[in-house]
């Protein structure tokens, strides 16, 4: 049987005898690609953000979770984690590299660590505290909308 034109002999069968020609065929497999190079760089930028975020909230965690130790007096304390506030409080520019405002709060609540009046700094230094894990809580998409500032003072210590 010989081809009635050029186009039809480049014609390729599909199911229940539809025709696609190369060209058709080629932009399927193009857009197929495509689709799947942009499902990958997608997914790729959800999970690097989603990481971003869990990195966030594993940093207030523990600065939440070592809160106890600015009340411990004992300067002998053998706990393996005893630095732990401290600890957590040096990775903070480093976690939050990218929000100023947190950067600005952490300044801020350090520089009223360094008030030589007693009274003036424990006053200022609560203040800042708070103002401080605020900003974290909203940087790391903690909801803390509802919470009092009593909620970011207080600490469960077996000592207290």
């Amino acid at each position: 049987m010989v081809c009635e034109s050029k186009r039809e002999s480049i014609e390729l069968v599909i199911i229940k005898g539809e025709k696609m020609t190369v060209q058709q065929a080629i932009i399927t497999l193009i857009a197929a690609i495509i689709s799947g190079i942009l499902a990958t760089i997608i997914t790729i930028s959800i999970n690097a953000y989603l990481a971003d975020i869990k990195r966030k909230q594993d940093l207030v965690d523990d600065i939440f979770g070592f809160k106890y130790q600015l009340t411990d007096d004992k300067v002998t304390n053998q706990d393996i984690y005893a630095k732990g506030f401290s600890r957590a409080m040096n990775r903070v520019p480093i976690v939050f590299c990218k929000d100023r405002n947190v950067l600005d709060k952490y300044d801020i609540f350090f520089n009223t660590l360094l008030i030589s009046d007693e009274n003036e700094r424990r006053i200022k230094s609560d203040e800042a505290l708070i103002n401080f894990l605020k900003e974290l809580c909203k940087a790391a998409h903690i909801k803390s909308d509802n919470w009092n500032d009593s909620v970011f003072k207080r600490t469960f210590n077996i000592d207290n």
